[in-house]
């Protein structure tokens, strides 16, 4: 009985310690609760974080430091030029260019110019040791002799003609003599004439084969027959080629059709460009070119179409246009290779920026406006005409705009991902 009265009073006092202690927690969330509602009502800066300013998609503002990296440009006004660009190769310009063969056949026994020599025009160019060089002197020998022959005889019938015209006069004669006499001096006279003619000829034969007048008379005067037949060049120029070494027979007129030498003008050349069919019917006559050498790199040129080709190569599907370029310096060398502009059109002054700063992204092109405040905005053009490191803006830019065009892809990638962080 006493145990249970200890077990009920000790019950009871433990009841009243149990209570407290709920009543002391619930004071204290109470008092937490209400520290906390006046804090968010009346707290610190430091307990409130501060708010973001607002961004827009297309807006950024670089750094100083990012400020440095970039680099701005104003948008200028350009006259574009619509172009067909090609590929080409200098020529030789055919109408100051001469093939020259051998007018008859024999053994180059001298080799006077070589590839690159200058020449004027007469200058002796090969000697060569013809046959028909021979036949012709042996002619001319013979013609020579024909004409003194005939010479004599017309002076001798003429001697006899005026005797027997004078003793027909004095009657002691019949005429009949007298018409004989001047029978013989006109047969005389006719062969002597058709001698003359057959010596030009042989003359003319000589000439061709390279003999000057000075020589022939020099021939005619000694009668000393030289199996040597010299070429001279018809023209001042360069040896473009040479295609004849020292002891080399030649045939004449070369039936392979390849030259012995080629002798041309190079102060003046051809570009010959190859424009591909598509755009075959856009090139006309007097437009302008433009085009770069491969081995000149940083230089240009200008001339104009004077030839457009009437049909297309039949291989390579491409139309020939050629130009005249003028080439007084000589730097422009034969068979170098050129990149071709042929300009078909131009534009009205349209805004202008390099192409570096235009942002392609699929179909999509944009540029990084700079603003005077600091600002640079992301903004959507339209893209026509290049020319060189320019390119057209056909919509999007006006004249005193300013665009990044350094730097313009670390901005496009500082945006995103400042985009990305919110």
């Amino acid at each position: 009985m006493e145990r249970m009265m200890d077990r009920k009073d000790n019950s009871k006092a433990a009841a009243p310690v149990f209570t407290r202690t709920r009543t002391v927690l619930a004071a204290v969330i109470a008092v937490a609760a209400v520290a906390g509602v006046w804090s968010m009502r009346h707290g610190g800066n430091k307990a409130v974080a501060a708010p973001q300013p607002e961004t827009s998609d297309k807006l950024f503002r670089p750094t100083e430091r990012q400020w440095k990296a970039l680099a701005v440009q104003p948008v200028q006004m350009k006259v574009f030029d619509t172009q067909v660009t090609t590929e080409g190769k200098i020529a030789i310009d055919e109408n100051r260019a001469t093939r020259i063969f051998a007018p008859f056949s024999g053994r180059v026994t001298k080799l006077l110019a070589g590839s690159g020599d200058r020449v004027t025009r007469g200058q002796q160019l090969f000697v060569v040791e013809a046959a028909d060089s021979i036949d012709a002197q042996k002619d001319f020998v013979s013609v020579l002799g024909d004409i003194n022959k005939a010479k004599t005889q017309v002076e001798l019938t003429s001697v006899v003609e005026q005797r027997l015209a004078s003793l027909y006069q004095d009657e002691a004669v019949p005429k009949k003599d007298w018409d004989e006499a001047r029978a013989a001096l006109t047969a005389a006279q006719t062969d002597l004439h058709s001698s003359e003619i057959a010596l030009q000829a042989v003359r003319n034969r000589l000439l061709l084969l390279g003999k000057t007048d000075a020589e022939i008379a020099r021939f005619r005067e000694t009668g000393k027959i030289s199996p040597d037949a010299p070429v001279y060049s018809p023209i001042a120029g360069i040896v473009l080629q040479r295609n004849v070494g020292p002891g080399q027979y030649l045939d004449a007129g070369a039936a392979d059709g390849t030259p012995a030498l080629l002798v041309g003008d190079v102060s003046r050349v051809w570009l010959a460009g190859y424009v591909r069919e598509a755009e075959a019917a856009l090139v006309k006559v007097g437009q302008n070119v433009d085009f770069s050498i491969l081995t000149l790199p940083g230089q240009r040129f200008q001339a104009k179409v004077d030839y457009v080709g009437s049909s297309l190569d039949p291989e390579s599907r491409r139309l020939l246009v050629r130009a005249s370029v003028d080439n007084a310096t000589g730097v422009l060398k034969p068979e170098m290779f050129a990149n071709v502009r042929i300009v078909i059109d131009r534009t009205a002054p349209s805004p202008a920026i390099p192409k570096q700063a235009v942002i392609h992204e699929g179909s999509m092109e944009r540029v990084w406006i700079a603003h005077d405040d600091g600002a640079v905005e992301l903004r959507p053009v339209r893209t026509g005409v290049v020319n060189g490191d320019l390119v057209q803006i056909v919509d999007g830019l006006a004249e005193g705009d300013k665009v990044v065009s350094g730097g313009s892809l670390f901005i496009d990638r500082a945006a995103t991902l400042r985009t990305a962080s919110k």
